[in-house]
């Protein structure tokens, strides 16, 4: 099981076409990724240098459209 940091997941979903936006402490990352499917994902305010716990991690890869880490991070790693 991996992590990454808060900046890497914030760059996959810029990357992704995600839009943030603002809700109390948290800030919502929404929009319609590049297969056509509606994504949200949530994370606090004051995360942004520290990595992801393993459990959340996970959860946020599957609640992006990622089938495991491994199509995270290789999505991460094109073009």
């Amino acid at each position: 099981m991996g992590t990454c940091s808060f900046r890497v997941f914030i760059m996959v979903c810029k990357k992704m076409g995600l839009v943030q936006r603002k809700t109390g402490n948290s800030f919502v990352w929404a929009g319609i990724d590049p297969q056509g499917e509606y994504r949200q994902v949530s994370i606090h305010v004051h995360v942004e240098g520290r990595d992801i716990p393993s459990g959340t991690f996970n959860k946020i890869v599957k609640d992006l459209g990622f089938a495991n880490e491994e199509d995270f991070f290789k999505f991460l790693d094109s073009k």
